[in-house]
């Protein structure tokens, strides 16, 4: 792979930290006004030793956190990954084994820091904001995307501090950091995946325990349980969904807890098409000594729901990570490949590929920061103790529901076009690629997994129909968030004689997908509906894109006589590339919405 700092030579991400991104309004909610800093000037904390006291210095501590990951990334992670890839894993008397590369690595990004990016400064984490965990994910998944899981894993031990009791938080979350723990989610089981409802994995209190003590023993067995068995002896623990009702209880039936590695048993590992170093495990209970987080009964419908959005999170980050890597490797191979007495970069018909692969990479980053966004606008204020009635709290509500929907939108889209764009890559090195002596092989295997785990697609449009057409009425949420969108597109800073242009173009697609949702509104039998759903969360999905790409534009112009540092791209200024994608990305939006209208017609006729 290509061998340098991942964050350093990437024009797109630099100008998303360096211009799009308003950290003027994103630094003081997540600081609350700074504090952490005001708590440190008073207690000593050391925790708190990092906590900023201005935007400018967090803003600082941001891009050398970045610059860290991405040379942890490009410039060490990336050299072994496919090393670590062909060695795989092994499975003896019940304990996985990595291979030796991988945790190296690993240890490597804990060294940085990087481990605990997830988690608020008062538990020993790094304390950053959603938009920071996204790109920190990417630029790790850019190199390997079964490290990148290992590390992360722990991060998914952030819901906790949402849900889980103070005195849970400073039991498990120090020791979580301190110790470097994975950490898995419990949900599947051989028999119900998706179907959560019906988990039958039991929890009943330990009887030994004595009055008012939070112990229970788990039951039953899970699958797909990532990293459920540490890093080659290190500690694990799964946060497991378990059944505290009766059998008939249904999701309402189901609670949360905390169960450590020691308490259960691996007892396999799945053999997979991709993610070959990264452990898959089966795991048994049997009176498996857990703690229950929150209230009984509450385990599906609020704590793993919540724990689901920060999966789609990252899988969003990974969608933008791997296709960044397939373009970059591609892109390399066509520079240097000569056929027909030049480089193919050069024939029409790869360029064409290369550009598409690039522009919707550059979408995709859009998308995953935009999700991370409307995350960080609720997140820090919803439990803040404020009235309803507060400004601050009712733009949070707000975003909490426009997040609802945008979650599994960006989840859904960046995972799916992460398939293509890798599939693409692929097909730009031809032979080359179908071989594994180039890490487009490893990559179009890797990808494959992204429509799959943390939900499917089809659980993603599921989740995303419903807020996309009840928020397309008069006053509904998603037209207001439309709205925002087409408000923070300054066109001024366009040339004049482009101007029309852009803003015709933004207004047809508006208008075109309002046609998408009325034609799906006059569907009636209910089985067509959901078959149908696909059409108008793709049109949601590239109509926000295109606002979105529209806006990084014109947000753009501080950038506009930067050149870019990458030789690959040609030093192209990014505003020069940011006009381009825009007017082939607005093209391309058209010809889907247009084609998803004539789908739904015919389910009409």
């Amino acid at each position: 792979m290509i061998q340098e700092n991942y964050y350093e030579n990437n024009i797109d991400l630099l100008d998303h930290i360096e211009s799009i991104i308003d950290w003027e309004e994103i630094i003081p909610i997540y600081e609350n006004n700074f504090q952490d800093y005001k708590i440190y000037n008073e207690t000593k904390n050391p925790r708190l030793e990092m906590a900023p006291s201005t935007v400018d210095e967090e803003k600082a501590f941001y891009q050398e956190v970045l610059r860290s990951a991405g040379e942890v990334s490009g410039i060490y992670v990336s050299q072994v990954a496919q090393e670590i890839d062909k060695q795989g894993l092994k499975f003896e008397n019940g304990k996985v084994i990595h291979p030796q590369a991988m945790v190296e690595m690993i240890q490597k990004y804990i060294e940085a820091g990087l481990a605990p990016v997830a988690f608020s400064r008062k538990y020993g984490g790094l304390g950053v904001p959603n938009i920071i965990k996204a790109f920190i994910s990417e630029l790790m998944y850019r190199s390997d995307t079964s490290i990148t899981i290992a590390v992360g894993s722990m991060g998914l031990a952030s819901i906790l501090e949402k849900f889980a009791s103070p005195e849970i938080c400073e039991e498990w979350l120090p020791k979580f950091i301190e110790q470097n723990y994975t950490v898995t989610m419990g949900l599947s089981e051989p028999d119900y995946g998706s179907d959560l409802p019906e988990v039958k994995t039991k929890a009943i209190k330990d009887p030994n325990a004595t009055e008012g003590e939070n112990k229970w023993l788990l039951t039953g067995n899970k699958r797909y349980q990532t990293m459920a068995c540490g890093v080659n002896g290190g500690p694990s623990a799964t946060l497991v969904l378990a059944r505290t009702g009766s059998p008939e209880s249904g999701a309402r039936g189901l609670s949360f807890f905390i169960a450590e590695g020691s308490g259960y048993e691996v007892t396999g590992l799945e053999k997979k098409l991709g993610l070959k170093a990264s452990a898959t495990c089966e795991v048994a209970y049997e009176n498996s000594p857990a703690t229950l987080v929150g209230s009984e009964n509450y385990g599906l419908v609020k704590y793993v729901m919540g724990m689901l959005n920060g999966a789609r999170l990252s899988v969003s980050s990974q969608g933008a990570g791997l296709s960044q890597t397939a373009f970059e490797e591609a892109n390399k191979y066509a520079q240097e490949r000569i056929q027909f007495g030049k480089p193919i970069a050069e024939i029409p018909a790869v360029k064409k590929m290369l550009n598409w692969m690039e522009r919707e990479t550059a979408a995709m980053r859009c998308l995953m920061v935009e999700a991370a966004y409307s995350v960080d606008k609720y997140m820090w204020t919803i439990d803040s103790g404020l009235p309803k009635s507060d400004p601050a709290m009712i733009e949070a509500k707000f975003w909490e529901k426009v997040a609802n929907t945008l979650t599994p939108i960006s989840k859904y889209y960046n995972s799916e076009t992460c398939i293509q764009v890798v599939n693409t890559g692929l097909q730009v090195l031809g032979g080359a690629g179908f071989t594994e002596d180039y890490d487009l092989a490893r990559l179009y295997r890797d990808a494959r997994i992204t429509n799959i785990y943390d939900g499917t697609t089809q659980i993603q449009i599921n989740a995303a129909i419903g807020g996309i057409v009840a928020g397309m009425s008069a006053n509904g949420i998603f037209r207001e968030y439309l709205n925002k969108l087409q408000n923070g597109i300054d066109y001024s800073t366009i040339d004049s004689s482009k101007k029309r242009f852009h803003e015709d173009a933004i207004i047809l697609l508006v208008k075109d997908f309002d046609t998408v949702v009325e034609t799906y509104k006059k569907i009636e039998a209910r089985e067509d509906k959901e078959a149908f759903a696909f059409e108008v969360v793709e049109s949601a999905a590239r109509l926000i894109l295109s606002l979105l790409m529209e806006r990084a534009r014109t947000r753009s112009s501080k950038s506009s006589s930067s050149p870019n540092k990458n030789p690959r791209n040609n030093a192209i200024s990014i505003l020069d590339k940011r006009k381009q994608w825009c007017k082939d990305f607005h093209r391309d939006s058209k010809a889907i919405l247009m084609a998803n209208q004539v789908k739904l017609e015919s389910a009409i006729l």
